[in-house]
């Protein structure tokens, strides 16, 4: 009897690899349909990967040593987003094609658009036990705490489909509220993943804006009383080339009770437009980003808002690389801005999972949420020993900032350090008496 149950589970174990097994041959011939039908008559970034899968031997090593080779040397956790960047490229181009031509290969296309994704997941799903997780010393933290009543507003963009999906696995995501009309992006819906994957019953409440709305959006995360935190993974507001003024007023009266954090950019510089450490130890340019103008507003709201109540509740999150060892080579860092290097915490956000997009993410603006989680879980335990309202949101950013490991990357590059949330808790209790959360008491 043993005998057979023994060979039925290795039979599905068996068939579960070889299902789960890239398959670059049917991905190879998927790749050469969609270059046929689209046209694509340059050069793209799959056969790259093809071949670098095919050459590499992941038997040579074992543990970290071959969670460095998949990350480091091949960088496995940016090809997903190539084969996605180059799906949505494809299915753009076919469009471009004849009406008659479309529907008559539809078929064909749509198949090989297919089974190349189906390459994809299967090499993220492969990839997936070898990428480090959250670094953030957070494992005693999450055991005892998981943020029920605590409410965060994620104020992004955001899918609606997958929000909806979100929604219906997870009861405490409420609805999207929106000012204007606002893009549909992916993005929100990631940084969602993130926070709950922390603090799974939090209560998110997903705001999103388009540009000439974001004073109302600020406006109504303002008034919510309810709200303690509000993660930003955006650029601050502007207007005629400066700091929106209406905004930075919004932004200033929301710090006087709520958390606020934010991703400090994605161009490879400091704050300064400086390029960073490690590009110019690579000999890398600048990395000439959309959003460097988002660096003069931060700077401008720094020195504005000094010495106002509640200004160290803005927090920064740093994104580094996946092993924490180095700031991704992407990353803005504070430079030598003490205003921003005091509120600033290097966070690895360069090979982050992302259930909504089922690939690894990478910036800053994952980062952030983090950060944003890690604060949503402080807020929960100080309100469990006896903290409430100003004073809970005082202890836990005080943790947060006093209790963060130096980095010996330089405070130029990580700020405060790295998230310590096992030290941070321990200050935010203090002599407080643990109390059972008041819905568990009402049960």
């Amino acid at each position: 009897m043993n005998k057979v149950i023994l060979t039925v589970l290795l039979i599905v174990f068996s068939f579960k690899v070889l299902a789960s097994d890239p398959n670059v041959e049917q991905a190879r011939e998927s790749l050469d349909t969609i270059k046929e039908l689209t046209p694509w008559s340059w050069e793209e970034p799959i056969t790259p990967i093809f071949d670098s899968y095919l050459a590499a031997d992941f038997d040579q090593y074992q543990g970290r040593y071959k969670s460095l080779y998949m990350v480091e040397d091949l960088l496995m956790h940016k090809w997903g987003q190539s084969i996605t960047e180059f799906i949505v490229l494809a299915e753009l181009l076919y469009t471009f094609q004849p009406e008659d031509y479309q529907q008559e290969n539809l078929p064909a296309f749509e198949a090989a658009i297919h089974e190349l994704d189906e390459f994809r997941l299967a090499i993220n799903e492969f990839l997936l036990p070898y990428v480090p997780s959250y670094s953030l010393k957070q494992q005693s933290l999450v055991r005892h705490f998981d943020g029920e009543g605590i409410v965060i507003a994620v104020f992004d963009l955001f899918d609606p489909i997958r929000l909806k999906e979100q929604r219906e696995m997870y009861p405490n995501i409420e609805a999207e509220v929106q000012f204007g009309d606002p893009i549909t992006f992916l993005h929100g819906n990631t940084v969602i993943d993130i926070i709950l994957d922390i603090a799974p019953k939090a209560t998110i409440v997903p705001v999103s804006t388009e540009s000439k709305t974001y004073n109302e959006a600020m406006e109504y995360m303002r008034a919510r009383e309810d709200i303690s935190v509000i993660n930003m993974s955006r650029a601050f507001h502007i207007t005629d080339d400066q700091l929106d003024q209406e905004f930075a007023d919004h932004l200033s009266s929301i710090l006087q009770t709520k958390i606020f954090t934010k991703s400090i950019g994605n161009t490879g510089t400091d704050l300064d437009g400086v390029n960073t450490d490690v590009r110019e130890r690579l000999d890398l340019p600048p990395l000439g980003s959309f959003f460097t103008y988002d660096l003069e507003l931060i700077k401008s709201f720094l020195v504005r808002n000094e010495g106002q109540p509640g200004d160290k509740n803005l927090m920064f999150a740093i994104n580094l690389q996946p092993f924490s060892n180095e700031v991704s080579l992407t990353a803005t860092v504070p430079g030598y801005n003490q205003l921003a290097s005091d509120r600033s915490f290097a966070i690895a956000g360069d090979a982050v999972y992302s259930a909504s997009s089922n690939n690894f993410e990478s910036g800053s603006s994952f980062s952030a949420p983090q950060l944003a989680a890690v604060s949503v879980l402080l807020l929960d335990a100080a309100e469990r020993y006896g903290f409430s309202g100003s004073e809970a949101t005082q202890r836990v950013v005080q943790a947060l900032q006093s209790t963060a490991r130096h980095s010996h990357l330089g405070a130029n590059n990580t700020g405060l350090g790295f998230v310590d949330a096992q030290r941070a808790w321990h200050k935010v209790k203090g002599k407080g008496r643990y109390k059972p959360h008041p819905r568990t008491a009402e049960k």
